[in-house]
This record gives C-alpha cells, structure tokens and sequence, in this order.
C-alpha cells in the first residue's frame, strides 16, 4: 500500500496550490484550487441553491513542474453526466452520477476500457474503485478541532497519476460534505 498526504497551510498562510507528498516526503503532484470565472461564478451560485454541490472554485492536479494532469469540471447542462474529467491533451470523460441512498452519490467513469466508480463512505471516507475492486481512498486527517490534511491510499500501484486522479475526484465530486 502507497500513503500520500497533502497537509494545509497553517491558519496565517493562503494558499491555492497544496503539494500531495509520498512517504518520502517528495511531491509527486500538486492540488491547485482555481477561482471560477465571473460567468462560472454565476451558475456556481446558482447550482449550489439548486442541488447543493458546488464551490466558488474548482481543483487541478498538476504535476511538480506544473504540467496540468486532471481537471474536473461540473457539467450541469449535460444530460446525465453531472461531471467531466479533462484529461492532458484535453480530451474529455464524462463522469455519471448516480443516487445510492437518499442522498448518497455514486459516480462512475471509463477510462481506458477501464470502468472507475468513486463514492463515499458515511465515515467521510472516499473510495475508488476499478472494475469494482477498491483500489483507492481519501479522507481527512484533524487534531479534533481543525482539519489538518488528506491522506491518498493506494491499495495496489503506488503510481503518482492515481493520487491525482483521486485528489481531483475528491475534492472536488464531494466538497460540501467534506
């Protein structure tokens, strides 16, 4: 099993750009919150009234050198797709949502002839799977009080892509109730 973490500025420091560590303490990717455009903004502001789920940002993984590796972008005139996953060479895959509770979501996505769902737990922990294996998580790290980081789990691959993958999925597919 691969552990990555992504720890948070201290309550005085702003940042946009969190860097996600291996166990070596070496930044394999980076999360970078980017603020919305004033029209995105608008139909933010409108789809959080409406289905409660979304941010006045959205979250990038890029790599340390600053090569753009996934971006997830709500989609809320699509039909059917709530999300989109958008991909290096800006390809797009859309992401499916589905209610698994009664206000629970499963999202599901192909990718490669691979077929990804990604849900969470009502421990707040998030799970991705690949052709219904668990494959990975996330979920928060506090002291308690405040929120200090994430840890990214890897079952099977310690591949750095996973992480961002799931880093993007996460924080952004599951942000209010995080």
């Amino acid at each position: 099993m691969a552990i990555f973490t992504l720890t948070y500025p201290k309550a005085t420091e702003r940042l946009s750009t969190y860097p996600i560590v291996n166990s070596d303490n070496e930044t394999v990717c980076v999360l970078q919150q980017v603020q919305r455009s004033n029209i995105g903004k608008i139909l933010n502001a409108a789809a959080l009234v409406a289905v409660q789920q979304s941010l006045p940002y959205r979250y990038e993984t890029r790599t340390p050198q600053g090569k753009l590796l996934f971006q997830v972008h709500s989609t809320l005139l699509t039909k059917g797709v709530s999300h989109q996953i958008i991909m290096p060479d800006g390809s797009t895959i859309p992401i499916q949502r589905k209610t698994v509770q009664l206000i629970e979501s499963s999202y599901s996505f192909t990718m490669d002839g691979l077929i990804f769902r990604f849900e969470q737990d009502f421990t707040s922990t998030a799970y991705l799977y690949c052709h219904d294996e668990k494959i990975a998580s996330a979920h928060f790290v506090d002291n308690g009080i405040i929120r200090e980081g994430i840890v990214y789990k890897l079952f099977q691959s310690d591949d750095p892509l996973f992480v961002a993958l799931l880093a993007s999925l996460f924080q952004t597919l599951f942000p209010l109730r995080n």
